[in-house]
């Protein structure tokens, strides 16, 4: 049988295997929207809204699933979680026309949109709040990966077969995901949660209404809000923008755009040590520096003469955007009592998922009204990023923000 401690770290593999999966399902639209076009006569807001459509569900849900998971635990919320966004994934292949795509993106989106809450509240029950960066970044980085192989398998796939196959192939890999995780996280004989105090609060309308009367809550949504339409306007849009502007081949370009996530993936791990040994309840100094980053090296990337160049500026600018997204999620993490983590997680990310419903569509409305002007496109993006820098710029640092939330919330055992 295995130990606690064995199980534990299973449990954070297949969850970073899941999240390489789910990425791989989230952003496989942003290659296949070019075929895509081609076959339903889509115009840039047309195809923008189908992109979209994911995040307005995935946006909404997590209101919903950030709380099912305190609520119902994370087995059987987790497993759901990823068999819905399969066979969402598995219908985009199946449609036959613009708005059955953009139901079946909005499936995807509600399933994946219960992970990042899950997966949080996973890593509070087996892990001490010292070392919560660490495992979460592990998990996090799986995005990464997701999309250094996803720019890969899915152009392959497309370029092979079509875009209809690429996507039935994914959803079936996720299903059988789904299965192996249930039974992964299938909890040891006399096992107990690792982080201190009791899983609920005693009232459910004080915990909730301690979360929103929060400052932290706002501003933290705030951040990644900003942050969500900068990294989705770039994923959403850069791969038009590589081969219609630039020229590019679409096998070219996929193996390009897995520079920049594989670099990332790296990022990430190194992030989370940052957090936990130098960064611990100071997160908003990274998320500061990731913003100002970003910002500049987004801007060199816009006017690079050269792709080598402008690949190695998006991958810069990149790694300093996971910057900020693993730095939220441990801000919630570990300035948060652990019975709220999960419901926490979901209505900030839920908050913060409106810039990545806004930013395709907003981005595509931008390149519809300048005639594909790109560069006005990054600006807006560049401007996002600055935005982002302020609102971090007012975070707390140290526990002060931490003892307000858990004196709120009745029910928690320090």
């Amino acid at each position: 049988m295995l130990s606690q401690i064995k199980r534990r770290h299973i449990i954070v593999a297949m969850l970073f295997i899941c999240w390489v999966v789910g990425f791989l399902d989230k952003t496989a639209i942003n290659i296949a929207i070019i075929p895509i076009v081609n076959e339903f006569h889509l115009t840039s807001e047309q195809s923008g809204m189908i992109i979209s459509a994911f995040f307005l569900a995935y946006s909404l849900t997590q209101l919903v699933g950030g709380y099912l998971v305190d609520r119902l635990g994370t087995r059987s919320v987790l497993t759901s979680a990823v068999g819905i966004w399969s066979i969402g994934t598995v219908a985009c292949g199946a449609v036959g026309s613009a708005m059955g795509l953009a139901v079946s993106r909005a499936l995807v989106g509600m399933g994946e949109a219960v992970f990042p809450a899950g997966s949080s509240v996973a890593i509070t029950e087996n892990f001490k709040k010292e070392s919560m960066a660490r495992p979460k970044s592990v998990i996090q980085s799986g995005a990464s990966v997701g999309f250094a192989v996803g720019s890969l398998v899915t152009t392959a796939l497309i370029a092979y077969f079509n875009w209809r196959v690429m996507f039935v192939t994914l959803g079936l890999v996720g299903l059988a995901l789904a299965i192996a995780l249930y039974l992964v996280m299938k909890p040891l004989a006399g096992a107990a949660s690792i982080s201190a105090g009791p899983k609920k609060a005693k009232s459910e309308k004080a915990r909730i209404t301690a979360l929103l009367k929060n400052s932290l809550t706002w501003k933290i949504a705030l951040c990644y809000f900003f942050t969500n339409i900068v990294f989705w306007g770039l994923q959403s849009w850069l791969p038009s923008y590589w081969v219609k502007v630039k020229g590019m081949s679409m096998m070219s370009m996929g193996a390009y755009s897995a520079i920049p996530p594989t670099l990332g993936f790296l990022s990430f791990l190194f992030c989370g040590w940052l957090l936990d040994r130098y960064f611990h309840k100071k997160e908003k100094y990274l998320i500061c520096i990731g913003a100002l980053v970003s910002a500049v090296f987004i801007y060199l990337m816009a006017n690079a003469t050269s792709i080598p160049l402008a690949f190695f500026y998006l991958t810069v600018s990149n790694v300093f955007l996971n910057a900020i997204s693993i730095s939220v999620f441990v801000t919630i993490m570990k300035h948060y009592p652990s019975h709220s983590v999960g419901t926490a997680t979901g209505l900030i990310n839920s908050l913060a998922q409106i810039g990545s419903f806004v930013s395709p569509t907003a981005i595509g409305a931008i390149l519809q009204a300048t005639d594909q002007n790109y560069q006005t496109a990054f600006l807006a993006m560049i401007g996002c990023a600055i935005v982002t820098l302020a609102v971090a710029a007012t975070l707390p640092a140290g526990s002060k923000e931490e003892l307000v939330a858990d004196q709120a919330i009745p029910g928690l055992v320090k």
